[in-house]
Formats: C-alpha cells, structure tokens, sequence
C-alpha cells in the first residue's frame, strides 16, 4: 500500500468526515416523512447534540493541534489539519441547512395536531400580546441578570452550552455597545399561552421579544440568540496520579477544568445581525466560518415539555408505537435464575427483550446465601440505577462486592463519582482502572460457595435505562473456562496489571487485536488453499489502521469480508483489486444500534464472538475490553438471526458505495421492505 500513495485517498476515508455522515444519515431519520412528527424532533436533538459533542472533543482536539503544527496529517487519508477543519466547517454549513428546511417542516406539519411555536412577535396575536407582555415583566423580568459590555466591563464567562441573547445597543451620545442577558436556570423553557391547542414559545425567544424593554435606556438595534460549544479536549491522564491519590477528586478537577476550556463554536438565531457577530468573533477569538445560523432552537432539550402536554391520543399519531420487550424464554424470572444460566448458556438481545431478567439476577444475587462475592464493572449507569442499588443490597447482605468504576466515561463523570461514593460508603470495594487505560469491558462475576460461578459478558452498559434503546447482547454462561479468564481479568485489574494470556476471552490491550489478526489470517489461508472463507464484524466504529489493512489484505485473498459499521468507517469497500470483497452498510434506525459481533469462516464451524470493542486504536490498545466466544448452538443461532437480519434490511439501511457516499438499500416490486429492528422486535409498521 505505501508503494501507492495515489491509491490511498480511494481506500480509505477520513475519520471526521465519515462522522459527519454517520450524523447525515441520522438528519436523514428526521427528515424522513414516514418517521412519526415528534420521533422526527428527537432525531433532530440527536444531531444537534452531535454536532456539539462533535466540535466539543473532535474539533476541539484538531484545533489544539493545529496550534502545534498544521501540517500534521492523518494516517488514513493523508488530510493535513488545516484540510480536515475546512471540509468539516463546510460540511457542517450543509447539514445546517437540512436541518433548519427539516424542523421548519416538521413544526408545521405539527400545526395538525395543535402544536404551534411562537417564534416571533408578528406570530403573535393582540389578545396573546398583553399575557406575554404581563408574563415577562410579572415572571422573567425579575429574575434576568443583564449586562452591558463596556471598556470597564468586559465580556463574562458562559458555560458550555449556556442560551444567552444577545444585542447591539446605541446610548444616547451615539455610542455603540453590547448587551447580554443568559437564560436563568430557574426559568421553565417552554411558555404555553392560554389556548385549548399546545401553544407555545420557548423563554429564549420570549427574552429575545421583549429585550427592548431590559435595555430601555438604549436604541436595541440587534439582537440574536447565541450559544458557545466550548472544547472538551482533555487529556485525563496526563499528571493524572502526581497530585492525588484519590481519582476521584482528580476527575473531579478535570470536570472544572473542561468548564473553562475555550470556545470552538459559536450556535446563533438571529435575523441581521453582523455587528454582533463580528464582536462575538473578535472576543471569543474565533474565525466566521466557526459561527454557524441556526434556523431553529438552539438546544432541545424542550421535547420532554412538549410531549408531557400533548394528550394521548396526539402522542399515539406522533410517535412510534409503544415497544414492549419480549421475555427471554430461557429465563424464568420467577425460578432461581442462577441455576437456570448453571444448565446451560443463555444470550440476552436487548432491546427486543426485556432487561428485567438481568435486574432479577442482580436482585437474587443480592439476597441468595450461596453467594459469596460479586464484581462488576460500571461503565455509564443510570441515573437511579437498580443495578447500583442491587450491589449495595449485596453489600449489607454481608457479601464481598468489588466495583470497577471508569470515572474517565466522558461526560458521565459527575455521575459515576456519585455512585463511587455511594457503593463505597455501603461497603463495597471500588476500583478506578489502571492509569492511562479505561475499563470498557462489560463485565460481571458471580461467585458461590460451592464453586459454581457464573458470569455476565456483554457489548453494552449494565444500564436498565440504555438497554430499551440500544442494541445490545449479553452472555450468561457458567462455562468454566470463560468463568476462569473472568476472573483472571478481575484479578489482572486489581492487581494493577494486564491479562497476557486468557484460553477463551480474547482481552485487550494485550490479547484482543493480536487475536483478531490471527484469526483473520486463517481465513485468508483457507481462502488461498480452496477453501470457503468469510469475515463479518457488526460494529460501531472502524477506524484501527492495521485492523483495516489486514481485512483489505484478505479482500485481495478472496475473502468474503461484510461488515455493518454503524457510525465511522474509514475503509471504502468495492474498490477493483484492493477492497471488492468488502460490502459495507449502516443501520440508523428507531434504536441505536450498538452491539458488536464477530464471526470468523462459514457452516458448522463459525466461530463467534461478541464483545464490547470496536475497531478502534483506543479500544485495541488504550482500553481493557473483552470479547467472548458463544459456543452454544442455540446461541449462535440467535447470533446469526440478527446479522441475517440485518443484511437482509433495506429499509433503514444505507449501503456505503466505492465513491466514499452512502445509499439507501433499493426497494422493488420484487422485494418487500424489510426493516430488521421490526423484524427482531415485533414491531409492525402503521
């Protein structure tokens, strides 16, 4: 390959720019008129907070190193900094534009149902002017802390995120300066007026209405609605055990510190309004083309308002159909569900069924006098977690409870040194990792007296909240060996140390990509000596440089290599001679699909694994992940029903073509639509 370097913008894509198609196709879900209206809001909320999460570690990482050298290139593509930050400003200016044309659609597709924002006062009819007028001075006024920006007061720091209106205001000498007023936590955000229909305005636009009377003392000549995305971009493990020896108040400090970390991107609504922008630009040291209009609300964070008052009957045209997950029918959450997983193995699918049959398990654990230990590792709980709570019953029930908590899950920080310091204070013994190394396995271990322990291997969080919608599966096995490597990653984790050898898991960082390649290479040898050959990964993300080069190594062998990668995917399949044998496709639909599957060769002798890795250089190398073989038949069979599926799905899925673009699965009238997340779930279309 590097004897080619012409080749290589055809093989591989850029990491940031296959996100942002990844965040396409996800628009793609809301601007799609059979989606219900209010499911296609939340869609839109899903890209915005994209977006923003996007700038706030991606860009936000490529900015800090633009600052050292602008020429640094990335190793798939070859795109300098300067390159990369082009193409994603431009391609976020496009995406904008779908946006704003797919809310504007969508609200007034809503007027259906008797929902109708008020955006601006000339929506506003003479007898909603004078409760509006009253609600503002009587209820919002009084809680607004203005300031006006002069030589002697300069601009103040918002956070994160914060809605801030701002205006250009002239005194009566003629002078120019800028008013800000941010919006007061304590304000609800969606205002209804008095009307049978769902009438509203959001407090921002309210503000933004009426700024002319905080100001009365000057000329408002602009105003706008505006919001900074600050970066995010913190190394956490950098000094991070020279000053504390608990990690938790190190987190803690770093959580403060991305706080006032610099602006990246500045989010506006607002009609005319240059003069404020070029100040907002020239203060926050940003250029134009990181200011971005937005034709819509600039966070939404309003729907869960919206739809508490709608009634039932406009909630049931409006959003998907009710989901109800389907019990296991392996588990009897009535039986002793741990004598159930001793006869034999059982593979749980969430969504489709119900993650009530691990909350028993965690329960019966808790309270079953053969149990002597648990450990768990806790990635992003819920936020009333019952899972949590069954490890503190363990506690007080007087059992040996270990918890590896990764305090360093970005953005669930705060949250999981709430539960560290609840589980600690019950008894339990809590564990942070290892430095410079998060622990992402999903992992949980049962132990008896009698010897008979069984554990928990999954691709996803112990989450009762995420389980009903991502897709996600776990194992629960009383296999010895793969109980025996359990607990030796356990072991390896308190001890401080790496699993360097296991029989059955395969156990980054040291055992998991060596592994993979390993196995990767036998089908590539079946292939060259005749035999049938097939690779087929479901994945979040593919983007590990080696782990691509070897499956375009087995592509020019031969091999069969189909692959549903979810979100980035830095490999263009279907290229002649380097990538035909690849087929690439992406499944957004009403969950998000989030499992990781591997299967390796074809017929009886397939060897699958699920895990919680994708192939990404941080979960190969920066990470302790664990992949587990399913050897049970009737497990590999429910494995196989779910990538059939998903294969065989062209409705929701979009396939990526040698052009780097992605396209809709085709439909004809020899094909009915399939959907596979109706398939595996239930759910019919309306």
């Amino acid at each position: 390959m590097q004897d080619k370097p012409e080749k290589v913008k055809e093989i591989y894509k850029n990491r940031e720019i296959s996100w942002l198609q990844f965040n396409e196709r996800v628009l793609e879900e809301a601007e799609d008129e059979s989606t219900p209206l209010l499911e296609r809001l939340r869609f839109l909320s899903i890209v915005l907070n994209n977006s923003d999460e996007f700038y706030r570690v991606r860009v936000g990482m490529l900015c800090d190193q633009m600052l050292v050298d602008e020429n640094i290139r990335d190793d798939k593509a070859g795109r300098t900094i300067s390159e990369q930050l082009k193409d994603i400003w431009s391609a976020t200016r496009k995406l904008r534009t779908r946006f704003d044309a797919a809310y504007a659609q969508v609200m007034t597709a809503m007027e259906n149902f008797g929902v109708c924002q008020i955006r601006k006062s000339k929506r506003v009819a003479e007898r909603d002017k004078s409760f509006l007028k009253n609600l503002f001075e009587q209820q919002i006024a009084p809680l607004l802390a203005p300031f006006i920006i002069e030589k002697n007061h300069p601009f103040p720091f918002f956070e994160n995120g914060k809605l801030v209106v701002g205006v250009t205001l002239k005194t009566k000498n003629g002078k120019d300066c800028v008013g800000l007023i941010p919006l007061p936590d304590s304000i609800e955000r969606m205002i209804c007026l008095p009307s049978e229909a769902c009438r509203f305005i959001l407090a921002e636009d309210l503000i933004l209405m009426f700024a002319d009377r905080v100001f009365h003392k000057f000329d408002v000549q602009e105003k706008a609605i505006f919001s900074i995305i600050r970066n995010a971009d913190i190394n956490e493990d950098e000094g991070l055990y020279d000053y504390d020896t608990d990690l938790s108040d190190t987190m803690s400090k770093i959580i403060d510190r991305r706080k006032l970390m610099g602006p990246v991107k500045i989010k506006y609504n607002g009609d005319n309004c240059p003069k404020l922008i070029s100040y907002l630009s020239r203060v926050l040291y940003l250029k134009k083309r990181q200011i971005f209009q937005y034709g819509t609300p600039l966070d939404f964070r309003f729907l869960s308002e919206l739809e508490n008052r709608l009634s039932e009957n406009s909630l049931t045209s409006l959003c998907f159909p009710p989901h109800v997950p389907a019990p296991n029918p392996n588990i009897n959450e009535n039986g002793n569900i741990i004598e159930q997983i001793i006869r034999r193995d059982i593979l749980l699918a969430y969504p489709f069924e119900d993650v009530s049959a691990m909350l028993a398990l965690m329960r019966q654990a808790a309270a079953d006098n053969r149990v002597k230990s648990i450990h768990i590792t806790l990635y992003r709980v819920a936020h009333h977690s019952k899972i949590v709570s069954a490890l503190i019953d363990a506690a007080n029930n007087g059992k040996q409870v270990t918890c590896v908590i990764e305090l360093r899950a970005r953005f669930d920080e705060e949250n999981n040194i709430d539960w560290a310091g609840q589980l600690r204070e019950a008894g339990c013994k809590v564990l942070y990792g290892m430095p410079g190394y998060k622990t992402h396995a999903k992992l949980l271990l049962i132990e008896l007296a009698d010897g008979k322990n069984i554990c928990l291997i999954g691709t996803g969080n112990f989450n009762e909240i995420t389980a009903h919608v991502y897709t996600d599966i776990s194992l629960l096995t009383a296999h010895r060996g793969i109980v025996a490597d359990v607990q030796k990653v356990f072991a390896a984790i308190e001890s401080g140390t790496f699993v360097q050898q296991a029989d059955h898991l395969l156990v980054a960082p040291l055992c998991m990509k060596n592994r993979l390649i390993e196995m990767i290479d036998g089908q590539i040898e079946k292939k060259l000596r005749g035999k049938p050959a097939e690779i087929v990964m479901k994945l979040n993300s593919l983007t590990e440089k080696e782990m691509i080069d070897k499956l375009i190594e087995a592509s020019g062998a031969g091999v069969k290599v189909r692959l549903i990668v979810r979100g980035i995917c830095c490999v263009i399949p279907g290229i002649p001679g380097v990538t035909e044998n690849i087929a690439v496709r992406s499944i957004v639909g009403r969950f998000l699909e989030h499992s990781r599957i591997y299967a390796f060769g074809v017929g009886r002798r397939k060897q699958y694994f699920i895990s919680s890795a994708d192939l990404m250089t941080r979960n190969m190398t920066g990470r302790v992940e664990v992949a587990v073989p399913i050897y049970d038949p009737a497990c590999q069979a429910k494995l196989r029903r779910i990538l059939n599926s998903n294969f065989a799905d062209n409705g929701k899925a979009r396939i990526l073509q040698a052009d780097g673009r992605y396209k809709k699965g085709t439909l004809s009238r020899w094909r009915k639509p399939r959907n596979s997340q109706q398939e595996l779930s239930g759910i019919e279309e309306r």
